[in-house]
């Protein structure tokens, strides 16, 4: 970084006051001898620059520097390290992933902020990562399969894993009363394994699946699934894939006649309930957002609190030319999942290295992570015995092109609704026929929040 990039930075770091609250972190496995290490320690950074997952890959490798910045200049909190960062670019491919994990690895790293998708995290956790016991936190992995501490025993995530969300969108549909959906979603990890815990809970509770499309993984044409599910009686299209997938069925909506003005409502995850879904290369695509509009999904808990807030004044502060997708106080939602990501390693190399214990013994910094406890963007982080994050989502709706948070679910209370205002689920659409649905005279109240601890079948 130049001269006066650091003197913006810490002139920024000055005018919003950032402050991450440190609970401290236990000393359970600590070494009794202190020895002497370098303060200079290599973190990896994998993230999608280019592939299906790149229109928000971006911004979390933006985030991930801004957090390194921050973490090397604050003295106070940490003054015993300073992380340099290794970034390498995943493509959205597991293989490449792995490659890129090793190269890391080889590099000197500690440990590994990343993968984006479960699939290249599955590779790596299962691959170089376990091989060389090299700790990793995914800021946006969500399969539920990558719970499984056993397969995956040096992985960890501060997102909740998909089992949570599928009960929140079954829960979502079964509280608007909506019994017969169509569902489509990418066959790849995060696709298939959010559809089916979906489609389970939903049909649980009574509801009927119409139809089930997939459809290939970063595929080119998905008309043929679109025409089957307007073939279909079903209504209302339940959606999972990665936010590159859903921009492209979300472009080809619309030649099939299965979008908002037609009569169709869309419901999706937090792949699709991601601005980066309607837009190319950061401009609206004016097609897409039509298409999708009045979606109702869930995406996990995007901020909150003042260390969230002072994220974003920091972030619009940024040089968006040197941080891709900053300069507003409109971060991508996994931004400040990659942010606390870092700061969880920070927290954890600074009490080791106070303490005189090896951080560069995987398992020794694998055993200090675990036991993190901070507030960081995304609200508490700390982790079950599976390395597994508190679950709470964020209910939004699309209106405009503004994914507004129009509540939350939980496990405890579920959904929380209020009459006092419309959700716009029908896109706008004047007068139009809702095949028998209820009316949406419904505005679900905001941030009934709720901290679930995450069980160990996960």
């Amino acid at each position: 970084m130049n001269r006066k990039n650091k003197l913006f930075l810490k002139s920024s770091i000055l005018i919003v006051s950032f402050i991450i609250s440190f609970y401290g972190i236990g000393t359970a496995n600590a070494s009794t001898v202190k020895i002497s290490q370098a303060t200079d320690i290599k973190l990896g950074g994998l993230f999608p620059l280019t592939g299906t997952l790149s229109g928000g890959g971006v911004e979390r490798e933006a985030a991930f520097r801004y957090a390194v910045d921050l973490i090397n200049a604050d003295d106070t909190t940490f003054p015993d390290i300073n992380i340099v960062p290794v970034i390498k670019d995943t493509e959205t491919n597991p293989d490449t992933g792995v490659q890129v994990a090793g190269e890391v690895i080889s590099d000197g790293v500690v440990g590994i902020v990343g993968a984006a998708s479960s699939g290249v995290s599955k590779a790596i956790a299962s691959g170089p990562g376990q091989a060389s016991k090299i700790p990793q936190i995914s800021y946006s992995s969500t399969n539920a399969g990558l719970s499984n501490s056993t397969a995956y025993p040096y992985f960890l995530r501060v997102v909740p894993g998909d089992q949570f969300q599928g009960q929140a969108l079954a829960g979502t549909l079964d509280d608007l009363d909506i019994t017969a959906v169509a569902t489509l979603a990418s066959n790849d990890d995060y696709g298939l394994g959010g559809i089916t815990i979906f489609e389970d809970e939903f049909e649980a509770a009574g509801g009927t699946i119409v139809t089930k499309q997939r459809f290939d993984q970063g595929a080119t044409d998905v008309k043929a699934q679109l025409q089957a599910i307007a073939d279909s009686t079903a209504t209302v299209i339940v959606i999972n894939a990665i936010v590159g997938d859903a921009g492209t069925v979300f472009s080809q909506a619309g030649d099939i006649g299965v979008t908002a003005k037609d009569g169709y409502k869309w419901v999706g995850s937090d792949g699709p309930t991601q601005k980066a879904s309607f837009q190319d290369s950061g401009v609206t695509n004016e097609d897409k957002l039509a298409a999708m509009q009045g979606m109702i999904g869930t995406s996990p808990l995007r901020g909150v609190g003042t260390v969230y807030a002072d994220f974003l004044a920091g972030w619009a502060l940024l040089d968006s030319g040197d941080f891709a997708g900053a300069g507003d106080d409109d971060a991508n939602l996994y931004a400040t999942y990659a942010f606390d990501a870092t700061f969880t390693f920070a927290h954890a190399l600074q009490a080791m290295a106070a303490a005189g214990e090896d951080y560069e013994d995987g398992d020794l910094l694998l055993a200090k992570l675990k036991l993190t406890d901070f507030t960081g963007t995304t609200g508490k982080v700390t982790f079950d015995v599976n390395g597994d994050r508190l679950a709470v989502y964020d209910v939004v709706n699309l209106v405009g092109e503004e994914f507004i948070i129009v509540g939350d679910w939980n496990t405890v209370s579920g959904l929380t609704l209020d009459s006092t205002v419309d959700i716009d689920f029908d896109g706008e659409q004047p007068d139009s026929d809702n095949d028998g649905l209820p009316g949406f005279g419904i505005f679900i109240a905001i941030f009934s929040i709720a901290v679930i601890t995450i069980t160990s079948d996960r």
